[in-house]
């Protein structure tokens, strides 16, 4: 990473993500529409498509919801929930194995009921 600089860092859903590679992917298809996308950038895609939990256009509002819902929650955490899309009390407590708080079961729920109107069909 030579003679690169991050400009800026910002936790992103696999939704997010897939919005930002269609958009490359619309682009290059009008630079060279042979390979619009790189290996990496197609392979991102693909995953992108088949592990896509909640609709692109959601998921700041469901990300936003949790972190107001919920005084300990930050983006990281949150962009991981919406990432896993947890059915459960005990998908939370997978989710929360390695961090520092473990919600309650009455906040696990909460977090359920928060995230069922954002599920993808």
């Amino acid at each position: 990473m030579i003679g690169r600089k991050k400009i800026n860092e910002k936790y992103l859903t696999i939704a997010e993500a897939q919005v930002i590679l269609k958009k490359q992917l619309e682009e290059g298809l009008k630079i060279n529409p042979e390979e619009p996308l790189n290996y990496e950038a197609k392979l991102s895609l693909e995953h992108t498509e088949r592990f896509s939990k909640i609709e692109p256009e959601k998921a700041d509002e469901a990300k936003q919801k949790l972190m107001e819902a919920f005084e300990w929650m930050d983006e990281r955490i949150a962009t991981k929930i919406l990432d896993i899309m947890p059915e459960d009390y005990f998908d939370i407590r997978v989710i929360f194995a390695k961090e520092e708080y473990m919600p309650t079961k009455e906040e696990a729920e909460k977090i359920v009921e928060i995230l069922a109107p954002y599920k993808k069909e």
